[in-house]
Parts: structure tokens; C-alpha cells; sequence
């Protein structure tokens, strides 16, 4: 199935010499990634210790192993807006068979190990969506150098070429260009307020103390290794804000209370640690799905960047040209593993490594 989508794409080299195609790279460095590869040159090791595998399948007959320096000219060179397109037919046709699959979270990384002092080059700052409930990666958009995430973001909801979605953003976003794009797209956003907009968040207080919500749901409390923690989501419709613009935008204002009791290990006691935010939304749900949304917001850090920076080694690369493109072939691989229910992303690596039958048997990989 994989297969299907890179072996389309376009090669960017010429035809005379080719010993390679760039499908197949791209397909084998896909599987090396899941077999936990985090460099150019273990790619290569892991094409060549499973060559003949690769020779069965696909009758490559070559007549030698590809080079470190191969790989690596093949996938540097690789369009990024090829590829994305490529990522993103395939992203959705995993995620298609989920129906719960309403909420994206956007949230920006930086890739911190792309950074290039020699040719004054900053870390490359890439912008993800995240489907909150399948955990699934739909879209990417590079943060081009002269520019922010507030652009980037705006294009991403217009280029995804999604309708019907919430998009959860952090305070960055709360902008009423962003506001109309979700609303001129047929999709919604739900976005937190901070100090940055002050004239808003002191309205949303306002509101909060001087009317009863519509709507409150409180969620059982949970504990987990040294904390306990309840929240309560308040919902109050139709709220009227100083800034006119956002008033007839926003359907809801949200508030959220979380209260935290934290084991201190030092002292041996627990400590209060409360939290309040606010959050505006242009759709109208119910206090239990807005606090679903909102919690879910949080996915991108624990279940997306989190295991792309400690699990599979991102902050750590040293790919300086083009490091964007190796990024994506990490996304193809999270997204299997997502698709195949995998929750201990680390330990499937490692099983990965030792039996290449596990990768070649993933939904999204097995060919037909």
C-alpha cells in the first residue's frame, strides 16, 4: 500500500546512470525507520542486511549495494512538496476508517539538530497537524525562515483541503485572520487565550464571574504515579467581547479549571498546583466534548513530539541539508505504527529490529 504512493512520485534525478530508483529508497528507508534507524548510514545498513528480502519482493537484481553518499543524495533531493502531497493522500486513506476523527491539534517543532552555523542557517521550525483521537499526522507545513507559525498556520488549514474539522491551536494563533480562514474552509477552531491578547482575556474573566455557563461538566478525577487531578470545563455561548471582530466570530468562551495535587518527593508531601484558561471557540459543542477537545490539544506534545525527539532520536540528527525531508519519512512510519495500535512506540522499534517480518505485516505496509 505504501508502495503505491512513493513508487508515483517523480524522480528528481536524470534517467542515464540511474542505478536506484527513488522509490524504492524512499520505501526501504521508511522500514528502517520503523526497524528504529535514525541516520543516513544506519538506513543503509539496514538496506543491505535485508537485501535479500528486498531482492524477493521486488526483483531488484542489483548489482550492487547502494552507498552511504547514495541514500543520501536520493532522500535530500527528494521534493518536500511532492513528498508532502505523497504523505498526505496516504495520511488520510489510514485515517478514512475512523469516523471519531473531528479534532486536529497544530502545534510548531523545531528540528533542533538541523541548525547550521558554516552557512548561517537557523534550525528548520516545522508546523504538525495531529488527529486527536487516532493520533494519526494528516498534514505538515515547513516555517519558512522570514515568517512565523501564524502564517504557516493559516496556509495549513487552507492547503490540507479538509472541511468539517476543529482546529485546536495554542494563545500564538488567536488572530482573526486565522478565525476566517477556519470559517471561509467549512472547519472551526477552538483557541486558547492568554496575556498576549489582554483586552481579551479580561474579558473572558469578566464573563466567567458575572455569568452562570450554559453548560459545566467536571471529569473524574484521575491519578497517575505521583499526581492527582480533577478538571471542570464551563461553557458560556455567545459571549460579548470588547473586540468586535472576535464577538461575531466566536460562538464560545471556555473556561477550564485544573486542579493538580503533586507528590513532592524532597519533602514528602503533596502540593497544590491549580490552573485556569480560557479558550474561544467558533463552534458551539457540549462542555464534555470542548473538554475532550482541549485536553486532546495536548496529544501533539506527549504522543507526536515527544516520541519523535526521544524515541526516534529527532533533536539528536545532525541532518543539515534538507533535514525536512528525513522528518517526513518519520511521520510515514509514526502513522503506521498509529494505524497498527501501537502504544509502546519504543519497545516496537526494538521488536522491529530483530524480526523484519513485523514491519513487512503492518496494515498500511503489507502488499496485496
Amino acid at each position: 500500500m505504501l508502495t503505491g504512493f512513493l513508487f508515483k512520485m517523480k524522480d528528481h534525478r536524470r534517467k542515464l546512470g540511474r542505478r536506484y530508483e527513488s522509490g524504492h529508497i524512499l520505501f526501504f528507508s521508511v522500514l528502517a525507520i520503523l526497524s528504529g534507524a535514525d541516520s543516513y548510514r544506519k538506513v543503509q545498513k539496514f538496506i543491505v542486511n535485508h537485501y535479500s528480502v528486498f531482492n524477493k519482493m521486488f526483483k531488484l537484481n542489483w548489482k550492487r549495494m547502494p552507498a552511504l553518499t547514495a541514500i543520501r543524495y536520493i532522500i535530500q533531493g527528494t521534493s518536500a512538496a511532492v513528498l508532502e502531497k505523497s504523505f498526505r493522500w496516504y495520511s488520510a486513506l489510514l485515517a478514512e476508517s475512523d469516523s471519531k476523527n473531528r479534532f486536529i491539534s497544530c502545534d510548531g517543532k523545531v528540528l533542533r539538530g538541523s541548525f547550521d552555523h558554516f552557512n548561517d542557517r537557523k534550525a528548520v521550525l516545522v508546523l504538525s497537524a495531529f488527529l486527536g483521537d487516532s493520533h494519526i499526522i494528516p498534514a505538515h507545513e515547513e516555517i519558512a525562515a522570514e515568517t512565523d507559525e501564524i502564517p504557516t498556520a493559516q496556509r495549513l488549514i487552507e492547503a490540507s483541503g479538509l472541511t468539517g474539522y476543529i482546529f485546536t491551536f495554542d494563545a500564538l494563533h488567536c488572530q482573526v485572520k486565522t478565525l476566517r480562514t477556519a470559517e471561509k474552509t467549512g472547519n472551526d477552531v477552538i483557541i486558547q487565550v492568554k496575556g498576549n491578547l489582554k483586552t481579551l482575556l479580561n474579558d473572558c474573566e469578566a464573563i466567567a464571574v458575572t455569568s452562570a455557563p450554559d453548560d459545566v461538566y467536571k471529569e473524574p478525577i484521575t491519578k497517575t504515579r505521583n499526581r492527582i487531578e480533577s478538571r471542570k470545563a464551563e461553557v458560556f455561548i455567545s459571549p460579548v467581547f470588547t473586540h468586535n471582530e472576535k464577538q461575531d466570530l466566536a460562538e464560545a468562551l471556555i473556561k477550564v479549571e485544573r486542579n493538580r495535587l503533586v507528590f513532592n518527593t524532597e519533602s514528602k508531601t503533596w502540593e497544590n498546583s491549580d490552573e485556569t484558561s480560557f479558550y474561544i471557540s467558533t463552534t458551539v459543542l457540549n462542555a464534555e466534548e470542548f473538554g475532550q477537545a482541549i485536553r486532546n490539544h495536548q496529544g501533539i506534545e506527549n504522543r507526536n513530539h515527544h516520541v519523535r525527539d526521544v524515541t526516534m532520536k529527532e533533536d539528536k540528527s545532525r541532518i543539515r541539508t534538507n533535514p525536512h525531508i528525513f522528518a517526513k519519512l518519520r511521520s510515514f512510519a509514526l502513522n503506521i505504527l498509529r494505524k497498527n495500535s501501537v502504544r509502546n512506540v519504543s519497545m516496537e522499534l526494538f521488536s522491529n529490529c530483530m524480526n523484519i517480518k513485523n514491519v513487512l505485516n503492518y496494515e498500511g505496509i503489507r502488499q496485496n
